[in-house]
């Protein structure tokens, strides 16, 4: 009998809840006076959950109630049951309605502590944010067990991915305020995944200048993944991680490893291009940019002598460029008049200096160069290097040379007294 009541459960569109009760009654589960006293406490819990989440003084509120309660009874009975309706009465007989209730809240919450998408201290868990969340999910968009298994398995799988990422983060002693403000968890373990690829590295998260030496290394065909080297890091980690070290290592040499070996991929472009992969570089303050400018972007390197981070030396190297001389960091006086006098005979050629940007320039910096040279350098020098104000004549270039020394680097004295 209990069999087939089960059975037709499956395709009767009540609440589980009132299909177990009926069935407990028809059934003399539950004897009359304990029905009774069931009865009694449910307009208890109404009460309860309308002041939670309104006021038990309105109608509207303590009919959301009831409906709530009937969502959550239903959600943790046909959980702790397995759907079987002789033991959901069973269930409804030894333990009251409110514990019913509350277990169902405490499954909501339970999803809810969990984060819905892989994102590292992407997900709030405030009691207000909880409480929010139970509001919905309790009535507006209440879970059926099987929503709710769904659900709770899709998150399971993100917290053990972000936890997996953490764990690979501490391995390698990534700093953790980094960690906590990196975002999606992939660039973490894209870099990991990385590292271990590589062969013969030290197992530590790369730093910009790092990152630059694996890439050149994985892109050399000989390299392979050293399956040992991996079994061996992660012998000690909990059995879920070692599963996911395997998965993510596999992903990695399908998606990723391709990416990484076209010729047009740089450590420069994987790492700042438009289309790049996301990797997690730790920035260390005591490692010099230079050097990370002398690893991806030599030109440019050797144009600044490293020192692309100067404005004078930026500002020199464009306004050379713009005027048609080759670049170089310092101004001679009359490199300075050269520039000078083919800025008044033929203006500025700001797509070169945009071509040279886009060409030697690090990724990270382009889009600045582009935006100091359109936007400030080049439409301030236009009028601070013409002669075009008859009542402010400039045709010794005294104006033009402060502007060119205060504003470039270069190698003379002020005129002016």
């Amino acid at each position: 009998m209990a069999s087939v009541s089960t059975a037709l459960a499956q395709v009767d569109s009540r609440p589980f809840f009132e299909k177990a009760l009926r069935y407990a009654i028809e059934q003399n589960v539950i004897a009359p006076e304990a029905l009774k006293t069931m009865l009694a406490d449910a307009p208890k819990g109404m009460v309860q959950i309308a002041n939670y989440f309104g006021t038990a003084h309105l109608r509207t509120d303590l009919e959301s109630a009831r409906q709530r309660i009937v969502n959550l009874i239903s959600l943790y009975l046909e959980e702790v049951s397995g759907g079987d309706l002789q033991r959901a009465a069973l269930s409804l007989r030894d333990k009251s309605l409110l514990s019913h209730s509350k277990g169902g809240s405490d499954m909501i919450k339970r999803l809810h502590a969990m984060p819905d998408a892989k994102i590292i201290g992407g997900h709030s868990v405030t009691a207000e944010d909880q409480r929010n969340f139970l509001n919905d999910h309790s009535l507006a968009s209440a879970l059926s067990l099987a929503e709710y298994r769904v659900a709770f398995e899709n998150r399971k799988a993100c917290q053990q991915e972000i936890d997996f990422a953490l764990w690979l983060a501490k391995k390698m002693n990534a700093p953790a305020d980094q960690v906590n403000l990196c975002g999606d968890n992939s660039t973490l373990l894209r870099s990991a995944m990385l590292v271990l690829f590589a062969e013969k590295t030290e197992l530590i998260m790369p730093t910009r200048s790092g990152f630059v030496r694996l890439i050149e290394a994985i892109k050399k065909k000989s390299c392979k993944l050293d399956e040992a080297r991996l079994k061996t890091f992660l012998a000690n980690a909990p059995l879920e991680f070692q599963q996911l070290g395997q998965q993510e290592m596999q992903r990695f040499i399908a998606d990723d490893l391709p990416e990484i070996r076209k010729v047009a991929s740089t450590a420069d472009s994987l790492l700042y291009g438009e289309s790049s992969l996301p990797f997690f570089v730790v920035e260390n303050i005591d490692e010099d940019n230079r050097e990370y400018e002398r690893l991806v972007a030599q030109e440019w390197h050797r144009v600044t002598k490293g020192d692309g981070d100067d404005p004078a030396v930026v500002s020199t190297v464009f306004l050379l460029i713009a005027t048609g001389f080759p670049a170089k960091p310092k101004l001679l006086l009359r490199e300075g008049q050269e520039i000078i006098r083919n800025f008044r005979t033929s203006g500025f050629n700001s797509k070169a200096v945009l071509e040279f940007i886009d060409m030697h320039a690090p990724h990270e910096s382009r889009e600045d160069l582009r935006r100091q040279w359109l936007e400030d350098l080049m439409p301030e020098a236009e009028l601070d290097l013409a002669d075009k104000d008859p009542n402010f004549p400039d045709s010794h270039m005294d104006r033009a040379l402060e502007y060119l020394r205060k504003t470039c680097a270069t190698s003379w004295k002020s005129r002016r007294r």
